[in-house]
C-alpha cells in the first residue's frame, strides 16, 4: 500500500476507536431519551453525558457542581462545594487499549508502519480534544487537559506495544529502530536478553494468573451474593428501565471489581471510603454506597484469613517452574543459581508494577465526602505482590537442576527457528 492508503487507515482507526467508544455509552442515554423523557430533553445533553462517560472510562476527572435544587431535593448539605469523580469504570479502558492494540498491528504491518503510528495516535488526540471540548458544562466539566491525554495514552500504548511487537517478531524486517533495538539486544552481555525476556514473560504470566483467580473469586462472590444484590436493587425502586441502566453501568464496573478482589488476594485490600478498608488481615468498613453490586462484598472477617495470601506465591512459584526449562535452554544449559534468582526476583518486580498499575487504575473518587477514597492504593498493591510473587518466582527457579544435560536441551534446541538461538542467547 502507497503511504497515503496507509495513513487514511491509520487515521479511520482512531476515528473508530473515538466514535465506538462514545457510542457504547450513547446508545442507551438515547433508550432513556426516548422511553424515559419521551424526547423531551435537548439532544445536546445526551451527547455530553456519553462524552463525560467515555471521558471518565478513559481517566479524566469530573468536576462536578450541583444546583441548589438539587442539593435540597437530595437531602445533601446546604452550600455544597463542587466535587471531582474520577473513578473509572475500566471497561471503556480496555476497549481503548484493544482498539490501540488493533491500529498498531495493523500498522506494522506496512511499508510506513512508524508514519501510521504517528498519525494515528495523533488523529486520537484531536478527537480527544475536540470531544472533550464538547462536553464542557457548569454542572459537570470534564478536565480538557486529562480529557485529551488520558485516552490517548491508552490508545498510544496499546499501538506502539502491538507495533514494536509484531514488527520485532518479523526477523527479515529492516528499520532503523528495530536495528537499533537489535543491536542493543547483541551487545548485552551472555544470557543478558533470555534473562529479561524471561523475567518479563513470568511477571505478565503471574500477573493474568491473579486476574483469572480474581474473575472466578468476582463470580462466586456475586453467586453468593444475590440475595443481597437483588434486595439493593428492590429496595432503590429504580424501575424496569432505571434498572437496566444501573445494571449496565455495574457491568462496566466489572473489571474494577475484578481488580480489587485481585488486591484483596494479595493482601492490600482495598478501600469503600475513606477510613475504610477490606481485606485478608482485617475489614473495616462504614456506610456502604447503595450500590446493589456492592452488596456482594463481604464486610465480616474474612473465614480463609491469611490462607489467602497463598494464591500469589502459588502463582508466583508455578510461573518459574513453567519457564525455568525453556530459560536454562536459552541459557546454553548453564544457568547458575544466582541468575536464576535474579530472573525470579524480575519476575515479581514485573508482575507487582502490571498489578501497582492496574489497582491504581481501577481506584478514583466516586463522590464528595467518604466517597474521594473507593478502591485499591497502586504502590501498596505492587509492593506486596513483588514481595509474594518475587519470594515464590525465587524459590520455583532454584527448585531444579540449575545446569541442563547436552541430551536434554538440544530438542528444544534444533525445534527453534534458524538463527533465532544465537541471538536469543
Amino acid at each position: 500500500m502507497n503511504r497515503l492508503t496507509v495513513a487514511l487507515l491509520a487515521a479511520l482507526d482512531a476515528t473508530l476507536a473515538v466514535a465506538i467508544g462514545i457510542g457504547v455509552a450513547l446508545v442507551p442515554l438515547l433508550a432513556l431519551w426516548a422511553l424515559h423523557f419521551q424526547l423531551d430533553v435537548d439532544p445536546a445533553a445526551l451527547w455530553r453525558g456519553a462524552v463525560d462517560i467515555w471521558a471518565l472510562g478513559n481517566g479524566s476527572s469530573m468536576r462536578i457542581t450541583l444546583d441548589t435544587a438539587l442539593v435540597t431535593q437530595l437531602g445533601l448539605p446546604a452550600g455544597m462545594e463542587p466535587f471531582l469523580v474520577s473513578l473509572a469504570p475500566l471497561a471503556f479502558t480496555i476497549g481503548t487499549v484493544l482498539f490501540g492494540l488493533r491500529t498498531g498491528a495493523r500498522a506494522a504491518r506496512s511499508t510506513w508502519w512508524q508514519g501510521a503510528v504517528v498519525l494515528s495516535v495523533l488523529v486520537f488526540a484531536l478527537l480527544s480534544f475536540l470531544v472533550t471540548l464538547t462536553a464542557l458544562h457548569p454542572a459537570v466539566r470534564p478536565s480538557i487537559v486529562q480529557g485529551t491525554l488520558a485516552p490517548t495514552v491508552r490508545f498510544a500504548g496499546g499501538v506502539v506495544v502491538a507495533a514494536l511487537w509484531v514488527r520485532f517478531r518479523e526477523q527479515d524486517a529492516a528499520d532503523p529502530i528495530l536495528d537499533g533495538l537489535r543491536a542493543m539486544r547483541d551487545r548485552m552481555p551472555d544470557g543478558t536478553w533470555s534473562m529479561v525476556v524471561a523475567a518479563l514473560r513470568g511477571g505478565a504470566l503471574a500477573a493474568t494468573g491473579l486476574v483469572a483467580v480474581s474473575a472466578v473469586l468476582t463470580a462466586i462472590l456475586i453467586a453468593v451474593g444475590y440475595g443481597a444484590i437483588i434486595s439493593l436493587h428492590e429496595s432503590a425502586q429504580f424501575g424496569v428501565l432505571g434498572g437496566a441502566i444501573v445494571t449496565g453501568a455495574e457491568l462496566l464496573y466489572l473489571p474494577n471489581l475484578v481488580i480489587w478482589a485481585m488486591s484483596w488476594i494479595t493482601g492490600a485490600g482495598f478501600a469503600i471510603g475513606s477510613g475504610t478498608a477490606i481485606s485478608p488481615i482485617g475489614t473495616l468498613v462504614g456506610p456502604m454506597p447503595a450500590v446493589p453490586v456492592l452488596g456482594a462484598i463481604p464486610t465480616g472477617e474474612s473465614p480463609l484469613g491469611f490462607a489467602v495470601l497463598v494464591v500469589p506465591v502459588v502463582i508466583g512459584f508455578a510461573a518459574a517452574v513453567l519457564l525455568r526449562r525453556r530459560l536454562l535452554v536459552d541459557l546454553d544449559g548453564r544457568g547458575g543459581l544466582a541468575r536464576l534468582a535474579v530472573v525470579g526476583l524480575g519476575v515479581g518486580v514485573t508482575a507487582g508494577i502490571i498489578v501497582g498499575v492496574l489497582a491504581a487504575l481501577s481506584a478514583g473518587a466516586a463522590g464528595p465526602g467518604r466517597l474521594i477514597e473507593v478502591g485499591p492504593n497502586g504502590w501498596a498493591t505492587g509492593l506486596w505482590t513483588t514481595l509474594t510473587v518475587g519470594i515464590a518466582a525465587v524459590v520455583g527457579m532454584a527448585a531444579g537442576p540449575t545446569h541442563l544435560a547436552e541430551e536434554d536441551r538440544l530438542p528444544e534446541l534444533h525445534a527453534q527457528p534458524s538463527g533465532r538461538g544465537a541471538r536469543d542467547r
